[in-house]
C-alpha cells in the first residue's frame, strides 16, 4: 500500500519543466554575474544595453521579477516550486547567496528591471533637476523598507486581507495584470529617481531591504543599525507568532 501510494503521488507531482523563459532568465543572471564581478569601467555602453535588456526582456517580457508577494506565497504555501519555475527559483537563489557570500549585490544592481529604470531616467534628466535631500529626511526615509516588511509580516502571519503586490511596483511590468496602486508606486518612483539618484531602491523597496540585510561587508560588518532593525522584525514575527490567537480575535472583532 504504501508503494502504491508513493506511485500515485510521484505520477502526481509535475515534472520538471524548463520552458524558454527559463533558459532567457538563466542567461540574464550569468551575463549579470559577469557584469557584477569585472565591472564595466569604461564601456558605459555596455551596462546601459544590459539594462535596456532587462526592462524588456525580464521585466515586460517575462514578468519574472523578485518581490513580496511572490516570497509570501512561496511561504503560504509551504513549497517552492522548482519544477514549474526553476528560472525563477533560481534568479531567488542567486539574489539571496551571491550577497551573502561575495559582498555583491547580485539582483538589486543588476537584474531588477526596476532598478535599471530608475538608473536611465537619472542618467537622461537635466542636472539642474538633481537634489540632495536633507540628512534627517534621508534618515527618516530609509526607515520606510523596513516598516513596509513589517507590513508584510503581519499581512503573511495574521492573513489581513491586503494584496501585497500593492505594496511594490513590480507588477506594473505585467501591464495587463497591474493594479492602479503598483503602476502608481512604479511611476512615482521613476519619477523620483528624476531628481534622487535611484530614489525607490534607497527609501521605498521592500524587497531590497530583505536582500541587503542578508548582504556581507567583510571588514565593515558590525553590529549596527541593520542588525537592530531585522532584531524588532524578528521580534515582531515571534509575537504574532505567540499570540496568533489573540491578535487574530482581536482583528477579526474590529473587522
Amino acid at each position: 500500500r504504501l508503494r502504491a501510494a508513493d506511485a500515485e503521488i510521484a505520477r502526481s507531482e509535475p515534472g520538471l519543466r524548463v520552458q524558454t523563459r527559463d533558459l532567457g532568465l538563466l542567461v540574464i543572471i550569468g551575463a549579470a554575474t559577469v557584469l557584477a564581478f569585472l565591472g564595466t569601467h569604461g564601456r558605459a555602453w555596455m551596462r546601459r544595453t544590459f539594462q535596456v535588456l532587462v526592462i524588456v526582456y525580464v521585466g515586460f517580457i517575462n514578468g519574472d521579477l523578485l518581490a513580496q508577494s511572490l516570497m509570501a506565497g512561496w511561504v503560504k504555501s509551504g513549497a517552492v516550486p522548482w519544477r514549474i519555475a526553476p528560472g525563477l527559483v533560481l534568479l531567488l537563489a542567486a539574489a539571496l547567496v551571491v550577497p551573502w557570500t561575495t559582498r555583491k549585490p547580485l539582483y538589486c544592481q543588476h537584474i531588477c528591471p526596476h532598478g535599471a529604470a530608475q538608473a536611465l531616467v537619472h542618467r537622461i534628466s537635466p542636472r539642474k533637476w538633481r537634489i540632495a535631500l536633507p540628512s534627517g529626511l534621508d534618515a527618516g526615509l530609509r526607515w520606510l523598507p523596513a516598516g513596509l516588511i513589517g507590513v508584510v509580516i503581519c499581512v503573511v502571519m495574521v492573513g489581513l486581507p491586503m494584496d501585497l503586490a500593492d505594496l511594490e511596483p513590480f507588477d506594473a511590468y505585467l501591464v495587463r495584470a497591474a493594479g492602479v496602486a503598483t503602476i502608481s508606486i512604479a511611476i512615482a518612483g521613476l519619477i523620483a529617481s528624476a531628481f534622487v539618484p535611484m530614489a525607490y531602491c534607497h527609501y521605498g523597496c521592500p524587497t531590497g531591504a530583505v536582500l541587503e540585510f542578508l548582504r556581507r561587508r567583510g571588514v565593515k560588518d558590525r553590529f549596527g543599525r541593520r542588525e537592530i532593525v531585522a532584531g524588532l522584525l524578528a521580534g515582531l514575527a515571534a509575537v504574532l507568532a505567540w499570540k496568533y490567537d489573540v491578535v487574530h480575535a482581536w482583528i477579526t472583532f474590529v473587522g
